[in-house]
């Protein structure tokens, strides 16, 4: 349990990385355009290392075929939603918002996987949510202005990664390894995302060189999260695992104060972050 908790948190600061290095990219280069060099340079990452550290003896169609089918939604819904709602609202608010991630995978895990939750994780569970709600409120945090409706684009990224997080944690059972689990996920994503934007980015030309590598270093980040995400989820419980990731917005919120000069940090979001770690400390001790 505790190399998982080791791995979460790892998980964690990459997905917070990612964050700010989308920041970076998008001076230059579109957010519709960006999920192209993210989850592409990701898929080659991980394939390289599937190929070198898998035991490929051990492949099972039924676990290949989770991955695959989890990789039809996860990371490219993920991906174009996080760009987007990064892009407008910053990465402190829509990191923040992602917080809510552990309520849906908890609730997975309780509902298909038959894990308890006990009274203090429910506790940690809606202080996450309120540290969330925080986090949110105009003020909170960035200074920027946005409709509400732009909320929804976190909180569906939320979503699906809460809820592939009980369906990879099966497939882990049945065949243990998360690269390759990495690998098939990222290429069914890239598939989908070419089907969906590879037209348009010929059409539009090559673009913006020093843009198109910060999603690649966004890519690499994200990449090595989902590997330690998975590589977490096959170790230990997804009740310990979804709260310590849930820790990647503060973890970027404390990145863009220190990188991003135009994210201002308000006191309601200092109280967000003091909120969501009580939060996500409630989880764990009721674990």
């Amino acid at each position: 349990m505790t190399s998982a908790a080791i791995l979460a948190l790892g998980a964690a600061f990459c997905f917070a990385l990612g964050l700010i290095l989308t920041q970076f990219g998008l001076r230059t280069v579109p957010s519709w355009r960006a999920p192209l060099y993210t989850i592409g340079s990701s898929a080659a990452a991980a394939w390289v290392a599937a190929l070198i550290f898998v035991d490929w003896n051990g492949f099972d169609w039924p676990a290949a075929l989770i991955f695959a089918g989890v990789g039809c939604v996860f990371p490219v819904v993920v991906t174009i939603l996080a760009v987007r709602g990064n892009e407008r609202l910053g990465p402190a608010v829509s990191g923040a918002v992602g917080n809510i991630t552990p309520l849906f995978a908890v609730l997975g895990a309780v509902l298909f996987l038959g894990e308890r939750i006990g009274l203090g994780q429910v506790v940690g569970l809606m202080l996450v949510v309120a540290g969330v709600v925080l986090m949110a409120l105009r003020g909170g945090a960035g200074g920027r202005q946005w409709p509400v409706w732009v909320l929804a684009l976190p909180l569906a990224a939320a979503l699906v990664r809460g809820a592939i997080q009980p369906t990879i944690k099966a497939a882990l059972a049945i065949w243990h390894e998360p690269l390759a689990a990495a690998a098939i996920g990222y290429s069914l994503s890239t598939v989908v995302i070419l089907s969906l934007a590879g037209r348009r980015a010929l059409a539009a030309g090559p673009p913006d060189r020093v843009g198109r590598w910060w999603f690649v270093g966004v890519g690499m980040a994200n990449g090595t999260a989902t590997f330690l995400l998975y590589a977490a989820l096959g170790l230990g419980s997804i009740t310990v695992v979804a709260p310590l990731v849930a820790v990647f917005p503060l973890i970027a919120v404390v990145l863009s104060y220190l990188l991003l000069r135009d994210e201002k940090l308000h006191a309601l979001g200092l109280l967000g972050i003091v909120v969501s770690v009580a939060g996500v400390v409630l989880l764990l001790v009721g674990t």
